[in-house]
């Protein structure tokens, strides 16, 4: 039987046979669930990693960010040098694949969102710090006033020798959700990958959440939301799908058939960078607290973080659009989410821009004026050790997050004045051969052996480097570097 209704015709079904067809499309969406999920977190082939790393390193070689290949190791994937280098040469310069200021660094540094670049002018992030309600004390007590620091703020008035060529910052620029940026590269670039959705009234919730519980959540939903847009952006027909939620470059757009296949393929496609990626669920990666013990009391510390996991996919899930869930239901499972999460727990490298502030004061400090300090001086002296608070925050770097971790590394993050920006610069420590594998240490290396592998534990593993072992042995260490430890 047939309804019509405005020219439209409407199938007439009984309530079990609408029951039926909801079962049926319910079991149709869990089964491309199910085989999403799979897809995206199966282990790469041999022959796609070495594919990708080959393409990877030949197009760092070729934009001269660096010679360097990935292979594998003693260890699994490991980087290692393409040619020779010298001591103090850059490895590599690489920009992150995807990356967050830390939320509490928000306050002190106001930066690109996008590239992390400081942006304004010196005396507006002067005047920004100081103007907080925290601050008003410590800015009566030293003698700078309000209307002083607004003017800062505003640009009426500015600091001595602040207009040098080393001190000129990008301007601001403000995407549609108010956020801040360099330029309007950076800004649309932003908002078309995740800024519509994070920044925008939906995403509150989830924001909000993150902020409160483990700010890392925001940062995974970049992932998840950069790759949803691009694969959409893939598929012939579904520009409006893509549409809501990332306008990103069709280039390199990978060949796809009709239908689910079509969709499956293109988000494998988006899903690359990250699928290479050394991930595990969250709550499985984290090393157990000191102060949680073994037993049950661990397996409430995890549950509580599936539990929180859990509410924050929830309430992203909240600010997607229908066809981002209804088309790629894998991408948004807690699995994959908990693995992105897990990822950056185990490969995040920090991103760090040195402050302009630090500059501007150390050169006038230089100088030694004293009609300049005697403006300068006051500011300074408010900001406290604060002056020289650089941008801080969490990058994942496709190349960078290859590097095997060494108490006696051979590289090292390391960046100069010409460094704005949130790219990662790896520096050589001392000569590297051709082929030598290419080593950083994941954490501070000056520290006692029993402080070095505590910390390293978070990384999923008990460090057995030359240098721990010697230690661990009561031997004392001579470094490569002509260092004794």
């Amino acid at each position: 039987r047939t309804l019509w209704s405005r020219g439209r015709v409407f199938l007439a079904v009984s309530p079990r046979e609408l029951l039926l067809h909801r079962i049926m499309a319910s079991s149709s969406s869990s089964g491309v669930a199910d085989a999403q999920r799979a897809a995206l977190l199966a282990t790469p082939s041999p022959e796609a990693e070495r594919a990708y790393y080959a393409a990877l390193s030949a197009a760092a070689a070729k934009s001269g960010a660096g010679d360097v290949r990935v292979r594998r190791v003693a260890h699994g994937k490991g980087l290692v040098a393409a040619r020779s280098f010298k001591k103090g040469e850059r490895v590599l310069v690489e920009a992150p694949l995807v990356g967050m200021q830390a939320e509490t660094n928000r306050a002190d540094a106001q930066v690109c969102g996008f590239c992390f670049r400081w942006v304004g002018t010196v005396e507006s992030q002067i005047a920004r710090r100081l103007l907080r309600g925290d601050m008003s004390s410590t800015c009566e007590r030293n003698g700078v006033c309000k209307e002083f620091l607004e003017n800062l703020r505003d640009g009426t008035t500015r600091l001595p020798l602040s207009n040098e060529a080393q001190f000129k910052l990008p301007e601001i620029n403000k995407n549609e959700g108010g956020e801040v940026f360099c330029g309007v590269e950076c800004a649309n670039q932003s908002w078309a990958r995740h800024g519509k959705l994070l920044r925008g009234s939906e995403g509150k919730d989830f924001l909000e959440h993150a902020r409160d519980t483990n700010d890392i959540f925001i940062l995974s939903a970049k992932v998840l939301l950069t790759v949803a847009g691009q694969a959409l952006a893939w598929v012939p027909g579904d520009d409006e799908a893509a549409g809501e939620g990332a306008d990103i470059s069709k280039q390199h757009s990978p060949p796809a058939p009709d239908g689910t296949a079509a969709t499956q393929q293109a988000l494998l496609k988006a899903w690359e960078p990250f699928h290479h990626g050394h991930k595990q669920i969250w709550w499985e990666a984290v090393a157990r607290p000191t102060d949680v013990a073994s037993g049950a009391a661990e397996l409430e510390f995890r549950d509580s973080m599936r539990e929180i996991a859990t509410e924050s996919l929830n309430l992203l899930k909240k600010a997607l659009p229908t066809q981002f869930l209804s088309r790629l239901p894998g991408l948004f499972t807690l699995e994959v989410f908990a693995s992105v999460v897990g990822m950056f727990e185990l490969n995040n490298l920090e991103i760090a821009v040195a402050s302009p502030v630090e500059d501007y004061f150390l050169m006038i400090d230089e100088l030694g004026d004293t009609q300049i300090t005697a403006i300068t001086n006051p500011l300074l002296d408010a900001l406290d050790t604060g002056y020289c608070t650089p941008c801080e925050g969490s990058g994942f770097f496709a190349l960078q997050s290859c590097l095997n971790s060494d108490c006696d590394p051979n590289v090292a993050p390391t960046k100069d004045d010409c460094d704005v920006d949130g790219k990662c610069v790896l520096v050589a420590k001392r000569d590297i051969n051709e082929n030598e594998e290419l080593t950083m240490c994941y954490v501070d290396e000056t520290k006692d052996v029993q402080t070095r592998r505590g910390e390293l534990r978070d990384y999923g593993f008990e460090c057995q480097c030359e240098t721990c072992v010697a230690q661990a042995e009561g031997r004392g260490t001579v470094r490569r570097g002509s260092k004794t430890k």
